[in-house]
């Protein structure tokens, strides 16, 4: 009667904490961005935050530090980039728009592309064609605008965010070793299999941040180096800023190179300077194929290498958790495969250990 009783209770803590489980599940979605991300910032900086605590030999005064770094990495670096990308767009806008009201003479008369823009000029120079250009050029600039101001206007939003983002990697940085040791050892796992799993998550978990970062650096430089070889100005200043975009998933450096390259064609074409065009289709080329295809590369074989995930599951982990938990999946859909393929490892070994047993 009594283990009876006692089976009873066990199976209605079995529920209750399934049900309170999935209830905070609810209460904490929509954060779950902000922890997972606190989470990983945590990971990031914790040998520095070790440094530190070594040095000035409190929890609190590092985690402090950590976070105050942390916080202007986070800030001031889009903060920047968008202003300097706004004035950019408006400058462009008035630049095309004073290029339209003049009338094109063409400079270089024995380039290939001379015989196809002299029959496109007598289109060029209707006034509906300008208007037509004009507008388009006043639309986009008007929606490149619209998303930076509705990007400020979730500004509280946003903010909210990265303040329980900062609040659990502070406490992360604080107490994330004995929750992990704890969470560990609350579960029915052999201690080597905790291990384990342990050292798959951290794994992966490097080889995907470490992946993001060392493509990010690639893909700057080679954009810096397409924008010199092909005359687009300030070559240095916009291979930083693709470096940055190529961190931020469905994003990535296409926003750069992809305008640079048009506005090269339309500059060509309104200058009558087959050169300009020539210049921008290479770009363009050379975005789709150099720049942008790097990261499909190498980025898998980093995370499959350092993380000791299988190619194949690196790959869909990258791209399958984009789709599924969007911007963070980039780390947590190589992560959930990763543990899986720990998983199975662990249990093909405990079944062959059964079997000589």
């Amino acid at each position: 009667m009594k283990k009876e009783g006692s089976k009873h209770n066990k199976y209605f803590f079995l529920v209750l904490l399934l049900s309170v489980g999935i209830l905070s599940f609810i209460v904490v979605k929509p954060f779950l961005t902000a922890l997972i991300s606190g989470a990983i910032l945590a990971y990031v900086f914790y040998p520095l935050y070790k440094f530190l605590q070594k040095k000035i030999k409190t929890k609190r005064g590092a985690a402090i530090i950590i976070i105050i770094l942390m916080v202007l990495l986070i800030t001031i670096p889009p903060i920047f980039i968008l202003n300097h990308l706004t004035q950019e767009v408006y400058s462009l806008y008035y630049s095309a728009k004073t290029h339209l009201e003049t009338t094109p003479k063409y400079k270089d008369t024995n380039k290939p592309l001379y015989d196809a823009m002299s029959s496109l000029e007598s289109i060029w120079q209707q006034e509906k064609t300008k208007n037509y250009v004009t507008n388009l050029l006043k639309e986009t600039t008007m929606f490149i605008t619209t998303k930076v101001s509705n990007i400020i206007l979730k500004l509280p939003q946003i903010l909210l965010q990265i303040l329980v983002a900062i609040f659990t990697a502070y406490f992360l940085l604080k107490d994330g070793k004995d929750l992990m040791k704890r969470t560990l050892k609350a579960t029915p796992l052999a201690p080597k299999h905790r291990e384990q799993i342990l050292k798959q998550f951290g794994s992966v978990i490097y080889a995907v941040i470490f992946g993001s970062l060392i493509v990010a650096l690639i893909q700057g430089f080679l954009g810096m180096l397409g924008f010199f070889i092909f005359g687009v100005s300030g070559a240095v200043w916009w291979g930083i800023v693709m470096a940055f975009f190529a961190l931020i998933p469905f994003i990535g450096t296409w926003i750069v190179w992809l305008p640079a390259g048009l506005i090269l064609i339309a500059n060509g074409y309104i200058n009558a300077t087959p050169s300009l065009i020539w210049k921008g289709i290479g770009l363009l080329i050379y975005g789709l194929f150099v720049i942008s295809s790097i990261d499909n590369i190498l980025k898998p074989l980093i995370v499959s290498g350092k993380g000791r995930v299988h190619p194949i599951l690196a790959l869909v982990g990258v791209i399958g958790g984009l789709f599924v938990f969007g911007l963070i999946g980039v780390v947590i859909g190589p992560i959930i495969l990763g543990l899986f393929q720990t998983l199975i490892l662990i249990f093909e070994k405990e079944k062959i250990l059964k079997q000589k047993g």
